[in-house]
């Protein structure tokens, strides 16, 4: 009599598609998984950074220290270790900014694309984001620095930062509003982004200009802005500003400083203002003929290369002369003379519009 024989096992070829199931199932499945658990981890170390930050800071305030005249963020970082563990602190100029981040550059969104910046270029307010005069923020240069779990940190304090120990009592979850910048939450690992292991503290959030568009050169000199007519801004306004420490005194009062617009202006646009030499230089370019060392072009008689005049972006057909401003004072006892004239003799343009014709015109040299 037969009898019919069991199976008691399964095929190779039922094993090999179970497993090969099971592994399109895996991956589908893992790097979500492995997502979830990234995000997890990077979000309790959050916590965990924030927490130390907030703490070290409510301290500070409670004790009467977030406040205090402090020259720079470095020295504010300093009196801040007293009441949290940094293990090294990194101003970007007497000790690099790469001795406390563990990578040369990170990568940030402009807006339109993914964009990568070195941390050397990190050292400005401005590059954060902040420093802006139109917020009333004025916030210090960065300092880089380490905690003491390793995290690395840009950090920058704002000079006009208030204490209110009564608001950390209401709500000590916040990073206090008197500091701000950004800090890594895996070190050295990638991906090194804004918004994903880099995490901003307020509003921090990376603003690196690339530079406004040259429209011309002369002399070697790239032009940013042609020639044109200065509006006229109120000294005053500009006093003490770091972000223009040529404007040291104001002659007159009142909106109708000439020099001051074609400075700010120029500033603004990411130049200069051509100095005294550079002024000298281009009058070589538009006096090719002239003799004299460069100091000498101050006074000139000689033709003019229209060429080269055409090149400021002035018509040398509409024009007998014209007066360029300059960055410097030509003359340290006259408080007026920051402007080069372009004719058979050297003229004064005095900032108050006294001697401003449609001739005294500005030029933004590119920043080199």
């Amino acid at each position: 009599m037969l009898t019919r024989r069991i199976k008691d096992g399964f095929t190779l070829a039922e094993v090999l598609i179970t497993l090969a199931i099971i592994g399109v199932v895996a991956a589908l499945t893992l790097p979500t998984l492995i997502a979830k658990v990234n995000e997890k981890v990077d979000g309790n170390q959050k916590k965990v950074t924030e927490a130390k930050l907030i703490q070290g800071l409510n301290m500070l305030d409670l004790h009467g220290g977030i406040n205090n005249t402090y020259s720079s963020t470095a020295e504010f970082v300093e009196e801040l270790s007293k009441y949290m563990k940094i293990t090294k602190i990194c101003d970007g100029t007497n000790t690099a900014f790469s001795e406390c981040i563990p990578y040369s550059e990170i990568t940030y969104n402009n807006g339109t694309e993914d964009k990568t910046v070195e941390i050397t270029k990190l050292n400005t307010a401005d590059s954060l984001g902040l420093g802006t005069v139109t917020d009333e923020q004025e916030f210090m240069a960065p300092v880089a620095m380490v905690l003491a779990d390793g995290t690395p940190m840009f950090l920058t304090y704002n000079k006009k930062c208030i204490s209110d120990p009564d608001s950390i009592k209401a709500d000590n979850k916040k990073i206090h509003s008197c500091v701000d910048g950004l800090y890594d939450l895996n070190g050295s690992r990638m991906p090194n982004k804004v918004g994903k292991d880099l995490t901003a503290m307020n509003k921090a959030a990376i603003n690196i200009s690339e530079g406004p568009a040259v429209v011309g050169s002369i002399a070697g000199y790239d032009l940013i802005k042609l020639a044109d007519t200065p509006p006229a801004m109120d000294c005053s306004k500009y006093i003490g500003n770091s972000k223009y420490p040529e404007i040291t005194h104001c002659p007159y009062s009142g909106e109708t400083d000439y020099w001051v617009g074609a400075l700010v202006t120029c500033k603004d646009m990411g130049g200069h203002l051509p100095t005294m030499t550079e002024l000298a230089n281009i009058a070589k370019a538009v006096y090719p003929t002239a003799a004299g060392s460069i100091s000498a072009y101050n006074n000139v008689s000689a033709s003019w290369n229209t060429t080269e005049v055409a090149k400021l972006g002035i018509d040398p057909s509409s024009v007998s002369y014209f007066e360029l401003w300059s960055s410097e004072e030509y003359l340290a006892a006259n408080k007026y003379s920051r402007s080069r004239g372009f004719y058979s003799s050297f003229t004064y343009g005095n900032r108050d519009g006294s001697r401003i014709t449609s001739s005294f015109m500005f030029v933004c040299l590119a920043d080199n």
